[in-house]
């Protein structure tokens, strides 16, 4: 079981943007400002291979799931440019940054076996199935992501995305627009407009080159908070059984 304090904490920590943040210029294993090997990815859709014009993401990989969040910031920016530099200011970037802290404290390794997809300084891991922290974050993840293709908000995925599946706990997933948009609809509404709000704001300036947005932060965060309401209703049955 989940202890009791566990959802709120998650659901607190994911939802605020940490406000102090310096350039990266390698994300070593002792800057807790960015999440591990945050510097070895650029946010491409690009990065991830191609197989029969299907995008392939293997979404238990810590390095996988980190793309996908680099590619939600990098795509939303421009609408929080007035709130923080490098990142911090996106209402993302908690989430972001807190997927970091599980993956560094051994939240995503396997319960009966703490040495499977343990944390390692060198190399990006896995993220345990079996883990209850990696569960949540799927979905958190997932319905962010495949909300914003459904949405129209990354314009520039015309592929399928294929979300690796295996078979252990497969019904408790779901692996696709079409799954996910059957199993959880509330949920994958609530994420959606979340990009509708942001894809509905105007340019209100431009300071230098850079438009800024008429998106009100506050705003953002609730549609966030609606959106991780639906997602943590999806998680708290499902992953008794897991841990």
């Amino acid at each position: 079981m989940w202890p009791a304090l566990v959802i709120p904490t998650f659901l607190f920590l994911s939802c605020f943007s940490v406000g102090s943040a310096q350039i990266p210029g390698s994300v070593t294993d002792g800057n807790d400002r960015y999440p591990p090997f945050w510097d070895q990815i650029n946010g491409d859709i690009a990065e991830f291979p191609v197989q029969d014009n299907k995008i392939i993401i293997d979404i238990w990989k810590y390095k996988d799931r980190l793309q996908i969040y680099k590619i939600l910031i990098r795509e939303s920016n421009k609408y929080f440019v007035q709130f923080g530099k490098n990142d911090t200011g996106n209402v993302l970037w908690g989430l972001t940054l807190f997927y970091g802290k599980l993956y560094k404290t051994g939240r995503f390794v396997k319960p009966s076996n703490s040495s499977v997809c343990a944390y390692e300084g060198e190399f990006p891991g896995c993220i345990s199935i079996d883990s209850g922290w990696g569960g949540f974050n799927f979905y958190v993840l997932t319905i962010y992501f495949l909300a914003a293709i459904e949405s129209g908000f990354l314009r520039n995925i015309s592929q399928e995305i294929v979300f690796l599946s295996p078979e252990e706990h497969r019904s408790y997933f779901c692996y696709s627009i079409e799954e996910c948009r059957a199993s959880f609809p509330q949920a994958m509404d609530a994420a959606k407009k979340f990009y509708q709000y942001l894809q509905s704001r105007k340019i209100l300036s431009i300071v230098g080159d850079t438009p800024v947005y008429n998106t009100d932060k506050d705003t953002a965060i609730l549609y966030m908070w609606d959106a991780h309401q639906a997602l943590i209703d999806i998680g708290k049955p499902m992953f008794n059984d897991i841990l």
